[in-house]
C-alpha cells in the first residue's frame, strides 16, 4: 500500500521561540563574541562577585549609620569620602589587576591559535578582554549611583564636581586596565606583574592622600578655572595616549607578522607631538617645557619602535612599494621592524633637538630662554633611551623578549648611576663622575656636582648621544638589503 507524503514524512517540529526571560538572561547576538565569552566568565568569577557584594554591603551599612546620625554636621562629606575611597579601591586596585594575566593565560594554554582560525583578529581579541573587564567596572560604577542619590539629601553636595570626579576615576580605571591587558602578553613576570601592581598601589595611595584634602580635590573637578580645565584635559589626554600605545603593544604581541600595527602608532605619535608643540608655542608656554613634553610624548612610540622584531614579510611592504620611490622612503621610517624604528626615533630626535637648540640660542633674558642646565637634563634623558637600545643590538642574538630586556637595562642604568653618584658624593669626590660619563643617567647627577660646569656636562652628553645615534643608524642601514629583498618580492607578487 502506497502511503501519502503527509503520512510517510515525520511531522516537522519548529524550534521553540526563546522566552522573554531567557532573552533577558543572555547576551544579545549583536555583541562581539569575544566580549560575550569574557563577560560570561568574568561575571561568575569569585573576585568580581566578592568585590561587588562587599561594596554594596559596606556602602549600605555606611548609609544606614549616616542616616541615623544625619543631624551631625559634616555627615554628608564623610559619606562622600567613604564612597570615593571604596569605589577607588574597587576600580583602581582590584579591577585593573584582573587584566594582568589576560593574554598570557591564552598564550600559555595555546588557545590563541583556535581564536585566530575564527574571524577574530588580534585587535578584537585584546579589545574583547579589555571591554569585558570594563563592563564589570561599569556595573560597579552604576551600582553606587543610588548611594549618591541618598547622599544628595544630606546636603552640602557639589553634585557636578562629584559626578565629574567619579567619572574621572572610572576613566583612569579604563586606562589602567588597558595598560595591564596590553602588557599581559609579555613573557617577563617582572614587567607583567610588578608594573601593574606598582600602578595599582600608587593610585590607591594617591586616593588615600586625596581624601585628606577632599575639599581641594572637589574644587579641582568643579572646573571653574581655566588652569583647572587645561590640567584636566591634559592629564586625560596623556592617560589616553599612554594606555593606547601599551594596549597596541598587547595587540602586536599576539598578532601574526602579516599584520602591520606599527605604522598607525608611529604616525599617531608623530602627529600628537607636532600638534602639542604647535599648541604650546601658540599659548606661549615656557620654552624649556616644550622639548620636555615633546620628549615625554615620544617615549611610548620610541620604546615600541626600538624593541620590535626585524622579520619582514613581502605582504607588509606591499602597501608602501605600490606607491613608488616615495612609498619606499616612507616605509624606511614606518615599517614594523626595529631598523625602521631607529630611523623613526631619529626623526623624533630631530624635532626635539631643533626645539632644544632654538631655546638654547635665545637671549638669556628672554621669557622663552632655555639654559645649559635644562639642555643637559633633557639631553641626558634622551641618552637614557638610546643607551639600552644600543645594548639591545649588541646582545641581539641572545634576546627573545626585547621590550622586557630594554626596560631591565633602563632600570639597571639608573640604579648603577645612583650607586656611583652616592659613593662620589659620600667621599666628596664629585669630579670622579667624569669617568662614568658614558652612562647617560650619571649626567643628571653631574649637573649639581661641585667643580663641574653645566656646559661641559651638556657638551659631553651631546657627544655621547651622537655616538649612540651613529651606531644605531649603521645597524639600521645594515638591514636595508633585507628590506629591499622583501620589497622586490612584494612587487613580484603584485605582478603575478
Amino acid at each position: 500500500m502506497i502511503m501519502s507524503d503527509s503520512q510517510s514524512s515525520p511531522t516537522a517540529v519548529s524550534p521553540a521561540e526563546p522566552s522573554l526571560l531567557d532573552r533577558l538572561n543572555d547576551f544579545p547576538d549583536r555583541l562581539p563574541p569575544m566580549l560575550v565569552k569574557e563577560l560570561r566568565q568574568g561575571l561568575r568569577a569569585r573576585t568580581f562577585v566578592a568585590v561587588f557584594l562587599g561594596l554594596q554591603l559596606f556602602l549600605g551599612l555606611i548609609m544606614l549609620i549616616a542616616t541615623s546620625a544625619s543631624g551631625l554636621n559634616g555627615a554628608g562629606e564623610i559619606v562622600s569620602r567613604i564612597i570615593f575611597l571604596f569605589f577607588s579601591l574597587a576600580v583602581l586596585f582590584v579591577q585593573p589587576l584582573r587584566g594582568i594575566n589576560a593574554l598570557h593565560a591564552e598564550i600559555k594554554s595555546t588557545t590563541l591559535d583556535m581564536m585566530v582560525l575564527t574571524k577574530l583578529n588580534a585587535t578584537r581579541i585584546v579589545a574583547g578582554k579589555w571591554s569585558a573587564i570594563i563592563g564589570q567596572t561599569m556595573l560597579l560604577f552604576v551600582s553606587i549611583i543610588p548611594y549618591l542619590i541618598l547622599r544628595y539629601f544630606f546636603g552640602g553636595m557639589n553634585l557636578f564636581a562629584e559626578l565629574i570626579a567619579l567619572c574621572s576615576i572610572f576613566f583612569i580605571s579604563c586606562c589602567m586596565t588597558a595598560i595591564n591587558v596590553g602588557i599581559s602578553g609579555n613573557a617577563s613576570i617582572m614587567l607583567r606583574g610588578l608594573l601593574p601592581l606598582a600602578l595599582a598601589i600608587g593610585s590607591l595611595l594617591a586616593m588615600v592622600g586625596i581624601m585628606e584634602d577632599f575639599d581641594e580635590f572637589l574644587d579641582f573637578f568643579a572646573l571653574d578655572r581655566k588652569s583647572y580645565i587645561i590640567a584636566f584635559f591634559s592629564m586625560a589626554g596623556a592617560a589616553l595616549y599612554l594606555s593606547w600605545f601599551i594596549f597596541s603593544l598587547g595587540v602586536s604581541t599576539i598578532a601574526p607578522m602579516s599584520e602591520n600595527h606599527s605604522t598607525r602608532n608611529r604616525l599617531l605619535g608623530l602627529a600628537v607631538i607636532v600638534i602639542s608643540v604647535i599648541i604650546m608655542v601658540m599659548n606661549q608656554a615656557e620654552w624649556f617645557l616644550i622639548p620636555i613634553i615633546a620628549g615625554l610624548l615620544a617615549i611610548p612610540s620610541t620604546l615600541i619602535a626600538l624593541t620590535e622584531r626585524q622579520e619582514m614579510l613581502p605582504r607588509v611592504t606591499l602597501p608602501f612599494t605600490k606607491r613608488g620611490v616615495l612609498g619606499r622612503l616612507f616605509g624606511r621610517f614606518f615599517y614594523p621592524c626595529w631598523s625602521a624604528g631607529i630611523l623613526y626615533t631619529c626623526l623624533l630626535l630631530a624635532i626635539i633637538y631643533t626645539l632644544l637648540l632654538y631655546g638654547w640660542s635665545l637671549p638669556k633674558t628672554s621669557f622663552f630662554n632655555l639654559g645649559n642646565e635644562e639642555f643637559a637634563i633633557i639631553n641626558s634623558l634622551i641618552g637614557c633611551m638610546l643607551f639600552p637600545a644600543v645594548c639591545l643590538l649588541l646582545l641581539e642574538k641572545h634576546i627573545v623578549n626585547r621590550i622586557g630586556v630594554f626596560i631591565v637595562l633602563l632600570v639597571s642604568c639608573f640604579a648603577l648611576a645612583s650607586a656611583i653618584s652616592a659613593v662620589a658624593y659620600g667621599t666628596d669626590n664629585q669630579p670622579a663622575l667624569w669617568i662614568f660619563c658614558w652612562l647617560p643617567p650619571i649626567q643628571l647627577f653631574m649637573i649639581d656636582a661641585r667643580n663641574i660646569d653645566e656646559k661641559n656636562v651638556m657638551m659631553a652628553g651631546i657627544a655621547l648621544n651622537v655616538i649612540l645615534i651613529v651606531f644605531l643608524l649603521i645597524r639600521a642601514f645594515m638591514k636595508w638589503p633585507t628590506i629591499r629583498k622583501a620589497e622586490e618580492d612584494a612587487l613580484l607578487m603584485e605582478r603575478q
